[in-house]
């Protein structure tokens, strides 16, 4: 026993500091301090076996381990330090086994956060590329309709003018806008095309817009920020070009995609969202995206 109690030691920088620890408004002692660096080998020792107490005081004050008061500890005062030391000790270890368990349960929600996160964010990518696909192969069918419209023209051109003919009487029944005596007209300042600097300036325009004023328009917002009707609405590489849509306001003439997307939205929004063509909702959906909503 007494090569055992060497291990713990009752000198030393390490033993001094150990003495100013404190629980509650008492110190441990020498001989709790003893019993707790060294409480695997001692559990180990004693398990299961008669101990003896008074051989285990007398070793104790040959080591000079005393109890809180230096006294050198009787063979009562080391069995019940011992059961106080195997209580704090379990207590420590409840602890460390509650934040353990604590510590993997916030990494698992993490981790099950981070993976729903980006299951989202995938899901909203896959829609959106779904509707970028359904709005190419809508305007397919529409130029694939227009090619077809063109070529009946050609071939039989009766059947064209007959169908103008039919559309011009409803046409002539639009009502004119009323007129009320001494209404002032409303002074809006309009907007101007955006400063453009380095390669942008040797971009030239598209052509101007012509054409009534769209419904959902903004009032400060002029024709010439508006694409021609007859724009393609794609890229060069045949992609469509949500920045340059026919009769939609184009993406040059802003500085900031906020404000083309909050002068497009407007526009869009007038259309009931059965009569959007595909491009539409798409860009409709992307607008959104941009300004937050």
């Amino acid at each position: 026993m007494s090569a055992a109690m060497a291990v713990g030691g009752t000198d030393g920088a390490m033993f001094t500091a150990l003495l100013g620890c404190q629980r509650g408004t008492w110190a441990h002692s020498p001989l709790f301090q003893w019993m707790t660096n060294n409480y695997e080998a001692m559990s180990q020792a004693i398990t299961g076996k008669k101990v003896r107490w008074q051989k285990m005081s007398e070793a104790a004050e040959s080591a000079g381990l005393t109890n809180v008061n230096g006294e050198p500890p009787k063979p009562a005062t080391v069995r019940s330090t011992w059961y106080r030391v195997r209580k704090a000790v379990s207590a420590m270890q409840r602890q460390k086994e509650e934040a353990r368990n604590t510590a993997l349960a916030a990494r698992a929600a993490a981790r099950a956060a981070s993976q729903a996160q980006k299951q989202h964010d995938a899901e909203g990518r896959d829609a959106l590329n779904r509707r970028m696909a359904e709005a190419d192969a809508d305007v397919r069918k529409n130029q694939l309709q227009d090619a077809r419209d063109r070529s009946r023209s050609v071939l039989y051109p009766e059947t064209t003018s007959d169908a103008r003919s039919e559309a011009a009487p409803s046409e002539e029944r639009a009502a004119a806008p009323a007129v009320k005596i001494g209404q002032v007209a409303e002074f809006v300042v309009m907007r101007k095309q955006a400063p453009r600097y380095g390669k942008d300036q040797d971009t030239p325009l598209p052509p101007p817009y012509v054409g009534p004023r769209p419904a959902g328009m903004p009032k400060d917002l002029p024709l010439e920020a508006l694409m021609p009707l007859d724009a393609s609405g794609r890229t060069p590489e045949g992609k469509l070009d949500f920045e340059q849509m026919p009769g939609l306001p184009r993406r040059s003439f802003f500085d900031r995609d906020r404000e083309w997307a909050l002068a497009c939205l407007p526009m869009i929004e007038v259309i009931p969202p059965r009569e959007r063509s595909k491009p539409l909702k798409a860009m409709f959906c992307l607008l959104k995206m941009k300004i937050g909503r």
